[in-house]
């Protein structure tokens, strides 16, 4: 008898170091990247000016990089590589805002809060186009 619930004490116990390590494996969320050693692409890099008023936002998440292009013939597109810090599942709102040459708001059909989600240290980018020929610059901000 004593042999019996050794036992069963054996297998309880490895059963729970089991659900415990598919627990903590399955809690992960980090995503791992592969892309070229030596990239093709030739990116149009915009050196941008950040006002951070959330400096726990700042912490979770980073704006890597921001290039942009013109498409169809005269519209500005802007693209911007996001970074997420921490290591879970995190949601990101964002959105575009296009300014005219005398700095004047440009509305936009585009200028609404998206949301996106980052699993832990994940990178994505966003992007939008401008709907006019008339916005030559834009503001990126984001909210948690």
């Amino acid at each position: 008898m004593k042999n019996r619930s050794s036992q069963a004490l054996r297998v309880t116990g490895a059963l729970f170091a089991a659900g415990l390590a598919l627990a903590f494996t399955g809690c992960s969320t980090n995503v791992n990247t592969y892309e070229r050693a030596e990239s093709q692409a030739a990116p149009n890099y915009v050196a941008d000016k950040r006002v951070i008023t959330d400096n726990t936002l700042a912490g979770t998440f980073r704006v890597t990089a921001i290039n942009q292009a013109t498409v169809s013939g005269n519209l500005l597109k802007v693209q911007a590589t996001v970074e997420n810090l921490k290591n879970k599942l995190r949601t990101l709102n964002y959105k575009f805002e296009w300014v005219d040459v005398n700095g004047m708001a440009v509305d936009s059909p585009n200028e609404t809060w998206k949301a996106i989600q980052l699993q832990g240290r994940e990178t994505q980018t966003i992007s939008t186009v401008a709907v006019s020929p008339k916005a030559v610059d834009f503001r990126l901000k984001f909210r948690e």
